[in-house]
């Protein structure tokens, strides 16, 4: 079984689907476009708790801290490449999957999307599409002309609340960023709209080892700038939601991955010690902390803290605060 650090790491697969039960009921499961008896027979081998009564409820988010199931990702994304290797009539089956609440059904198809993103773009480079260039998905887009849009499925996914299923859905991006370069960082606008997605995108993203296939910093810099303005202007009313939280929580050790690549990134940062929302303001410090644990150097990370600490808005009532007394008020009402 794959570790649940390979989960998040998005570890290189072992090898094609060994197993001909799991391919024949593949084959089965796309022609009727029903997972069931597929699901079944991969249940044992996922890695995740066993079923209560014949089905797995949905798991709970348990937080940024808490242990993953040893999610075996090989075999899922194994069997996701063999879906995606039906082509066309296998669009049916991914499409249940999605549906599916079950979080191995769910990082299966996230695994079948990413190839069969993977293999449509190589097909256009290739000549498959006339010899031109795959098109970019606009902002918000499911699919242009009306079509079977793997990247916009994946999205979809994206914006499951479990931990996870989300953590399997950055591995299957991850594998589409490896394949398609700074082709697919430009396609990344159109998650950085809402806030599980922007998380998962900028997640994808900050891995080194992935980092170093990608030279355009300034679209790596135009997702994290649309996330974070996203987050800065995101409504009072929104404080409480799952996505914004994870979202501002993953920023600071994405922004200090992110630095380490491409030095734009350590300019976008000095202009955004200028914002003023407390948030805001909390994550630019955590990013910094999170430079100065890097290979950045202290004066560097001291110039940013300073810019950080000069740009703050004054005291509320400063004029009455006298230093070296204790706030005896404190806690009353």
């Amino acid at each position: 079984m794959a570790d649940s650090s390979d989960l998040r790491r998005g570890a290189t697969p072992s090898g094609a689907l060994r197993n001909p039960k799991i391919d024949a009921a593949i084959e089965r499961a796309t022609q009727v476009g029903d997972p069931a008896e597929l699901l079944a027979l991969l249940d044992r081998s996922s890695g995740l708790p066993a079923r209560r009564g014949g089905v797995r409820a949905p798991g709970p988010d348990l937080g940024p801290n808490a242990p993953l199931p040893r999610v075996n990702l090989d075999l899922a994304r194994a069997v996701g490449a063999a879906i995606a290797d039906r082509g066309a009539p296998a669009e049916r089956l991914v499409q249940a999957l999605c549906a599916s609440a079950e979080e191995y059904a769910l990082i299966v198809a996230a695994q079948a999307l990413a190839a069969m993103a993977i293999r449509t773009a190589q097909a256009a480079r290739s000549g498959g599409a006339g010899g031109a260039a795959s098109p970019q998905r606009a902002r918000g887009s499911r699919g242009a002309r009306g079509g079977f849009d793997p990247l916009g499925e994946l999205e979809q996914l994206a914006e499951d609340p479990r931990r996870v299923v989300r953590d399997g859905v950055v591995a299957a991006l991850r594998a589409v960023i490896a394949a398609r370069g700074d082709a697919a960082v430009g396609e990344l606008a159109s998650w950085t709209d809402g806030y599980l997605q922007a998380y998962v995108a900028l997640e994808a993203l900050a891995e080194r080892t992935l980092l170093t296939g990608i030279s355009a910093g300034a679209e790596v810099v135009a997702r994290l700038e649309e996330a974070f303005a996203m987050s800065d202007r995101s409504p009072r009313a929104d404080e409480r939601l799952q996505g914004l939280r994870l979202l501002r929580q993953g920023m600071p050790a994405q922004i200090a991955t992110f630095a380490g690549r491409f030095p734009e990134v350590v300019r976008w940062l000095e202009e955004k010690t200028q914002v003023e929302r407390p948030e805001s303001r909390d994550v630019v410090a955590q990013a910094i902390a999170a430079l100065r644990k890097g290979s950045f150097s202290d004066a560097e990370t001291a110039r940013l803290a300073a810019a950080l600490t000069a740009s703050a808005p004054p005291e509320r009532y400063a004029a009455r605060i006298v230093q070296g007394t204790r706030k005896r008020s404190k806690g009353r009402r």
